[in-house]
């Protein structure tokens, strides 16, 4: 008897102790679920492929303007028009239609209309086309030491010794005093020259070696050298470095000094985008941050062969870097104005309010992947890593969150679910460990009109710097997640 119940209880205990280790195993599964690598669930042509198209509009739309026009021509490509004019407009269902409207010539927003009617709420992806730059000053031309300059004033957050002894080129925007306008855009053919900006040799710098790195590298001295020829030859003439600029831009472009004024030029860092590593499997190249997230969401929203449940839109937005700030960054009311007139045009009697409130809204921003070389900035377990997909950021912000967008629970678990359900592989993570530093995103002002909303986007190194590196599986997936959350009903 007592055998019997000796055996008994080793077999129960037995398979307890199996039952244990499946759930132990399934924990694991559970706890390793953003480290599995994205580069081995698809067919890696279609990657390739995929981040080859992505380079050539990386490298082509290196400013928010060139970015928007591009956007424009995509969006009219694949079947999309203006939206009407209310006071034109008939009311009518809103079902397959594909409307955009730019925004300033510096942003867009595009509508797919779905099966359901916009009361029911719709679901946005909204990213930012512009990035870190030096910006042209109004006064900007002058000579110093036989140089002549451009004087600038940074735009967004840079590290200033970063812009120091690399190629850059000048593109924008002039209006003319006659109200007439001409595109720059210049170095980046081979035929074109290049513009830098000089730095000191390390045989005269031992006396800066002491200093800290803001006082070496001040941002009122990143002026452009643009020439060194005085006007003909004359070095007797006063200015006559600056004075040869002047005649080339009028003889190429009829402008003159004055015209500065009116003017919209940026410096970017010159060149394409270029394949990372004997293996090819990263992209290097200026403004990742955020027209990875701009590309991926846009090809999602035009990849859409079948009209969504809920009606898809997408926004690309400028100002970011500053705040968002302006009437084309994420606060404008132009989004406001955008929705009104859908809402005119179906003829539903409905509050716009309502019709944000029931919407949700990735905030398609980039994340800081884990770096080797500073590892004491991160926290590992809550950091993004290469070739783990997509990352989701609960909240962003500064110190106790400070200025970030904090999505709730309930939120995170749909999205977790719809990523789970459609085999999108993602990852959690902040920016940073905690006090170490922070940033911001659009996320808060599509919290504030009420909809629901989460930061999702890949991970980045170098992020902020003249040309940073993403790595291509992470590119595709991202593009799988926006694809995947648009054609989504709830």
């Amino acid at each position: 008897m007592k055998v019997g119940i000796i055996k008994n209880s080793w077999f129960e205990r037995g398979k307890e102790m199996a039952d244990e280790k499946s759930q132990l195993d399934l924990l694991r599964d559970k706890l390793t679920y953003s480290r599995t690598n994205c580069w081995n669930l698809f067919n890696s042509d279609r990657i390739m492929s995929f981040a080859d198209d992505y380079k050539k509009i990386l490298t082509a739309g290196k400013t928010e303007r060139e970015y928007a026009m591009i956007a424009e021509e995509m969006l009219v490509a694949n079947g999309y028009q203006k939206l009407p004019d209310t006071g034109n407009a008939y009311p009518t269902s809103l079902l397959q239609k594909k409307y955009y409207r730019s925004i300033k010539g510096k942003g867009v927003i595009a509508f797919f209309g779905g099966r359901r009617p916009l009361s029911e709420g719709v679901n946005l992806v909204a990213s930012h086309i512009d990035s870190p730059r030096l910006d042209i000053k109004q006064n900007p031309l002058y000579e110093d030491s036989g140089f002549a300059f451009l004087d600038t004033h940074y735009y967004g957050g840079i590290k200033t010794y970063q812009w120091m002894n690399i190629p850059l080129a000048l593109h924008g925007k002039i209006v003319r005093k006659d109200g007439t306008e001409v595109a720059i855009s210049i170095g980046e053919s081979a035929l074109d020259p290049v513009f830098v900006i000089s730095d000191i040799l390390p045989h005269l710098a031992r006396d800066y070696k002491s200093k800290t790195v803001g006082e070496v590298f001040k941002n009122e001295a990143l002026d452009v050298i643009i020439g060194s020829l005085p006007i003909e030859f004359n070095e007797k003439e006063k200015e006559a470095v600056k004075l040869n600029m002047l005649k080339i831009l009028h003889e190429k472009y009829q402008i003159t000094e004055e015209d500065f004024l009116s003017a919209e030029l940026e410096i970017v860092p010159r060149g394409e985008a270029l394949d990372v590593g004997f293996d090819r499997s990263m992209i290097l190249g200026y403004g990742h941050d955020d027209r990875i997230c701009a590309y991926t969401s846009l090809k999602a929203l035009l990849d859409m062969t079948e009209p969504p449940e809920l009606s898809s839109c997408v926004l690309l937005l400028d100002k970011e870097e500053i705040g968002s700030e302006g009437n084309t960054g994420a606060k404008t009311k132009a989004i406001e104005e955008f929705f009104e007139d859908l809402i005119a045009v179906s003829g539903e009697n409905i509050r716009l309010s309502k019709v944000f409130a029931k919407s949700a809204c990735l905030s398609a921003d980039v994340s800081a992947a884990l770096d080797p070389h500073f590892k004491d900035a991160f926290e590992e377990k809550n950091a993004p890593y290469f070739h783990k997909g997509i990352v989701l950021s609960k909240y962003t912000g500064a110190g106790g969150k400070s200025g970030s967008s904090d999505a709730s629970a309930e939120f995170v678990g749909k999205i977790r679910r719809l990523f789970n359900e459609q085999n999108v592989k993602f990852q959690t993570a902040e920016l940073g460990k905690v006090d170490v530093g922070g940033g911001g995103t659009v996320a808060k002002y599509f919290g504030e009109r009420g909809m629901e909303v989460i930061d999702a986007g890949p991970a980045l190194l170098s992020m902020h710097a003249p040309y940073e590196i993403c790595a291509k599986d992470d590119l595709y997936e991202t593009y799988r997640a926006y694809s995947a959350f648009l054609a989504h009903h709830k």
